[in-house]
């Protein structure tokens, strides 16, 4: 009966203890930073708050304002203006890096816009240390194998189709020529 009573007491403590901790000024930091990584920059919202002015020539005079500043921002490369299309471009070149979570490339909002696979064509692949390949793509991305070679495995050449799917646990599995798998990593060079 003892025991059972430690155990009570010592689940009681973990609780009270992982409630406190989601209480503590430093998670409220963290969620603050969060928050900002994903807000609309202040320009925008300045511009939208336009829309809450009654008198029509003070709406105008506010948009006219608050758009010359949003052009000049864009200009001079404060703000960057994409498309849904640009993003989709950007996250394909990102993909197979580990990136810091930014709400442009990581999915949520976009109907899970998140990419799961990418097709290549193989600019020119060759071996490296315990046979392992290293493929460069047409696109600039560089990927290297991550096990041991297969026996098995046909040699990929320049011009071979590739394709790249997420797999578990954050990893990479790659087919050529819609070959055998094997798990890759992308490689910054």
């Amino acid at each position: 009966m003892a025991s059972s009573k430690w155990y009570f007491a010592s689940m009681l403590s973990a609780a009270v203890t992982v409630t406190a901790s989601l209480d503590s000024p430093a998670m409220a930091q963290e969620l603050d930073r969060r928050k900002a990584l994903t807000a609309p920059p202040t320009i925008y919202t300045d511009m939208v708050a336009c829309r809450d002015i009654a008198e029509p020539t003070a709406r105008l005079a506010c948009y006219d304002e608050k758009v010359a500043a949003l052009q000049t921002a864009q200009s001079t490369n404060q703000v960057v203006i994409a498309d849904r299309e640009q993003v989709r471009e950007a996250r394909r070149g990102l993909f197979g890096l580990a990136l810091p979570r930014i709400k442009l490339f990581d999915g949520d909002g976009d109907e899970g816009d998140q990419i799961e696979q990418i097709e290549g064509i193989i600019q020119s692949a060759r071996t490296i240390r315990s046979g392992k390949w290293l493929i460069h793509l047409e696109d600039g991305a560089v990927w290297q194998q991550t096990e041991p070679p297969r026996s098995t495995m046909r040699r990929p050449k320049a011009g071979d189709t590739i394709t790249i799917e997420r797999a578990a646990l954050g990893s990479f599995l790659a087919k050529v020529n819609d070959g055998r798998g094997f798990k890759v990593k992308r490689i910054v060079q």
